[in-house]
């Protein structure tokens, strides 16, 4: 594993193609190493300047003044062999070719990328790529994605994509969500380290809790089944895997020059060794970040506590549609919701509370006790106060322009204090229930992907509580969940 040691934790950096011209991928992976990374030595490789964004440059990575654990090469496809060439003399031990037009335009280009490899194997230097967006660790905040990987949020989940350009959208998505990232890569071309590679090598990484990828062919399909099987039980993985029909098939191909394969197989495998398996990247990030903080369910029954009828209905629909079932109410269960309830709620699951929002946490805790209960999706009444201490501090400003009194902006803040301690109490009994009871508590808030910075929404997540912006996403995460705890038990 040294060359991932050198390519994700690399001492000594070049960047071959480095620009000044702000418009050039070059100048975006030099800025990106330049800015974010801590790496004792960067050099920039340019023979038609003397300096890159204030460094020296050199001509060639023959010309440097040491050898470099890791190259970044963006420079034209007719000259990559060239730079190889170079490295390999270096005795460099990791590149990365972010260049496209080889082995995917056709059979001249595969030609190139072949000798490409050979000429790298030949000299021990492992390459990514080619054709691909570059890679980042954010335990040292190293990166060669152009912009800074978007989000260097340090975290748990790692990213392998097939893709370069939807690994943009991944990255992008899952900072918008507030992902926090342990490792990210690239992997293009796979022509020299394959996707593979790098599952087997963040299966061993401690600082990746949940693998998370973009899959378009696998190449060793044999080899992933066996590390699947090895670590899923332990270290859950959730895949995107694109080519579900042939037109899929066939824009993976020409993308990547990827091996598509039957999506048959693919599930079949997937199935077998706890894959789990989603369509998008919100769902990908949903399950990942549901896996990392939440409890995995003993079963598939579900109580769902809403504040009005017909999001109890929907979420009730999304359940069954996804494979789970909307649990019987125990006597006991509904005799502790008839102390705190009017007598109109429906005595059913979905709990309707009949706009009493207030009462959510007394309702809250006999579902989580009641044993005929894996898992509660809550519609509204958790983590509130955020939302109203944000919407206050804009009606605070907005009256202020008003000239309200200043006694009804001090009742206001008294108000919402009053209400943030009881829910700080209410907060604090809710996750000693959950670690008592090891059941996963979800909630829906519309407005949860606006919040990832209002502290008691990252309060919920990193005690276990997960906010979905729709009922139908959060139904879809503890499917996934309770179908991975019937893998465990297998």
């Amino acid at each position: 594993m040294e060359h991932f040691e050198s390519l994700f934790n690399p001492k000594s950096v070049a960047v071959v193609g480095a620009s000044n011209a702000l418009e050039k991928w070059g100048a975006g992976v030099f800025s990106s190493v330049l800015r974010t990374s801590k790496v004792e030595k960067l050099y920039p490789v340019n023979n038609r300047t003397d300096e890159v964004q204030g460094v020296k440059t050199y001509p060639s990575v023959r010309d440097l003044p040491e050898q470099v654990d890791f190259v970044a090469i963006v420079v034209p496809f007719n000259s990559v062999l060239d730079v190889v060439k170079d490295c390999v003399a270096r005795g460099v031990k990791s590149a990365l070719v972010i260049t496209a037009g080889l082995g995917e335009t056709g059979s001249e280009g595969a030609k190139l990328q072949e000798e490409i490899v050979r000429t790298a194997r030949e000299g021990s230097l492992r390459l990514v790529g080619p054709n691909c967006m570059g890679h980042f660790n954010t335990t040292n905040n190293f990166s060669t994605v152009r912009g800074g990987g978007m989000s260097l949020e340090k975290g748990n989940i790692g990213v392998i994509s097939e893709s370069g350009g939807f690994a943009g959208h991944i990255l992008q998505c899952g900072a918008e969500m507030g992902v926090g990232f342990s490792k990210f890569v690239s992997t293009g071309n796979e022509a020299d380290l394959h996707f593979e590679d790098f599952f087997e090598y963040y299966a061993q990484d401690e600082e990746t809790k949940v693998i998370t990828a973009y899959i378009e062919g696998l190449r060793e399909g044999s080899r992933f089944f066996k590390i699947a099987r090895e670590i899923t039980k332990t270290k859950p993985v959730v895949v995107v895997k694109v080519g579900r029909t042939k037109a899929g098939v066939r824009a993976a191909k020409s993308h990547t020059s990827a091996i598509a394969g039957s999506d048959n197989v693919y599930d079949a495998m997937f199935k077998q060794s706890g894959v789990i398996r989603v369509d998008e990247v919100e769902e990908l990030f949903d399950v990942a970040s549901g896996l990392l903080h939440m409890p995995i369910p003993r079963g598939r029954r579900v109580a769902i506590l809403t504040f009005g009828g017909g999001f109890g209905c929907v979420t009730a629909d999304a359940c069954e549609r996804l494979g789970l079932e909307v649990a019987q109410l125990s006597p006991h269960t509904i005799e502790a919701l008839n102390q705190v309830l009017p007598e109109r709620w429906p005595h059913a699951n979905p709990v309707d509370m009949v706009g009493f929002g207030e009462v959510t946490y007394p309702c809250l805790w006999p579902l989580i006790e009641d044993d005929n209960i894996d898992s509660v999706i809550v519609i509204g009444g958790i983590g509130q106060m955020g939302m109203m201490r944000r919407m206050a501090r804009f009606r605070h400003d907005s009256f202020e322009e008003q000239d309200a009194p200043p006694s009804f902006l001090e009742q206001a803040e008294e108000a919402i204090k009053a209400r943030e301690e009881e829910e700080k109490k209410n907060l604090t009994k809710l996750y000693d229930y959950m670690a008592k009871y090891n059941k996963p508590v979800v909630t829906f808030n519309r407005h949860a992907s606006r919040m990832k910075d209002v502290p008691v929404f990252n309060e919920l997540k990193e005690n276990g509580i997960m906010i979905y912006p729709t009922p139908e996403r959060a139904a879809k995460v503890l499917s996934h969940l309770a179908a991975y705890g019937e893998y465990l038990k297998s």
